[in-house]
């Protein structure tokens, strides 16, 4: 693991914070953030990990990791940060896995900051994806897309969606990714979807009947998609677990001077031993997620057997590790912090991340598979 930055490194990074806290204190109520999006797209932050004859800046996944903990930090907001992770993992996968004309097509605008989405789940089946009912049946010389999807990030607006769907038709049923422009004929896109937390975040379903797609829309080949499904998938999860850790470090800061300037009886808070257990705790849950995320996401990009599982791990720990930070933090604000605004609107954010990127029963399932995975392994070599 990488545990220092270049000089280089530092002032990329200190670029998008800066960039990030100027946008905070403009951040609309309940809204996303376009301005801030646009501001962070301009300065290059999608184009930092690309190679130069893509289009991008040569730079490393690395450095986009420091850039994202360090505007998930400033920004506040989980909704916010979920939107950069969903973007970064598309980017990842256009560019790992396109073609070169898919790489043409699409890298220029998602560079420059046009919006893309990922669209996995559906409401009968959520992320379990050897169960989706969205169908892609060869149709000629193209196929044809059917379905429905739900609660998929930016839906309402995406210039770009990659879906998942179930391939059939072609002997067993298999995984494929699909890049399509949701414009086109057949797809129905609802309206932002009324959420308990993320409110800054569109959140839609999709409804595809009849879509037409091309057989050079499919991203990799036909029927690997649940392959490098597991690759994609895993760097969102690792990400939001990165994001668990940072989004929660300014609200510590303020939990912090509350405790120092607050007095009950003429004693501050910070001197009783309960409150400083609660910080602490809160500390602790940030350490432990965010060197876990980045752990699994070395191992990631190293191409290790093992990130897997431990991008699962990263996810599942920053989720439980952000909700208990947030109901310590509430705790410590008293009934200010239950009053509607920012700390309020952080817990109720902290709460979708339990299921944001997959449950915990499925990352459970995940980290037990590749469990099984390594014991097997171990046995054959035995």
């Amino acid at each position: 693991m990488t545990l220092t930055a270049s000089e280089a490194q530092h002032t990329t990074t200190a670029t998008f914070r800066d960039i990030a806290e100027r946008h905070a204190r403009s951040a609309p109520s309940g809204a996303f953030h376009r301005d801030a999006w646009d501001a962070l797209s301009e300065a290059g932050l999608w184009r930092l990990p690309v190679p130069r004859e893509l289009g991008g800046a040569g730079g490393t996944w690395r450095d986009f990791i420091d850039a994202f903990e360090a505007i998930a930090a400033a920004l506040r907001s989980v909704g916010f940060a979920m939107a950069l992770a969903n973007q970064a993992t598309l980017i990842r996968a256009i560019v790992a896995y396109g073609s070169d004309a898919q790489r043409a097509r699409h890298l220029p605008p998602l560079l420059s900051g046009a919006i893309g989405a990922t669209a996995i789940s559906e409401k009968g089946t959520g992320t379990e994806v050897r169960a989706l009912e969205t169908s892609l049946v060869r149709d000629g010389d193209h196929y044809r897309l059917d379905g429905h999807k739900y609660n998929i990030s930016h839906a309402p607006e995406a210039r770009l969606m990659m879906i998942v769907a179930t391939l059939t038709g072609d002997g067993k049923p298999a995984t494929a990714l699909v890049l399509i422009d949701p414009e086109r004929a057949g797809v129905q896109r609802s309206a932002p979807q009324a959420t308990l937390g993320v409110t800054d975040l569109p959140i839609g379903d999709l409804a595809l009947s009849g879509v037409r797609v091309e057989a050079d829309e499919l991203l990799g080949a036909p029927g690997d998609g649940l392959r490098l499904l597991m690759d994609i998938a895993s760097m969102n999860r690792a990400l939001f677990g990165l994001l668990c850790a940072n989004v929660t470090q300014p609200f510590l800061a303020d939990a912090l001077a509350h405790v120092g300037t607050r007095k009950t009886l003429g004693i501050a808070l910070d001197t009783h031993q309960h409150v400083q257990r609660r910080l602490v705790d809160v500390q602790v849950g940030i350490e432990r997620t965010r060197w876990t995320a980045r752990a699994a996401l070395d191992l990631l990009v190293e191409q290790r057997p093992e990130a897997l599982a431990n991008c699962s791990i990263a996810k599942l720990a920053g989720a439980r590790d952000l909700a208990q930070a947030a109901l310590h933090l509430l705790a410590i604000h008293g009934s200010d912090g239950y009053r509607h605004g920012p700390l309020a609107t952080f817990v109720a954010d902290a709460l979708a991340m339990g299921s944001a990127g997959g449950t915990e029963e499925m990352h459970y399932r995940n980290i037990f598979s590749q469990m099984q995975r390594r014991a097997a392994a171990t046995a054959r070599a035995a």
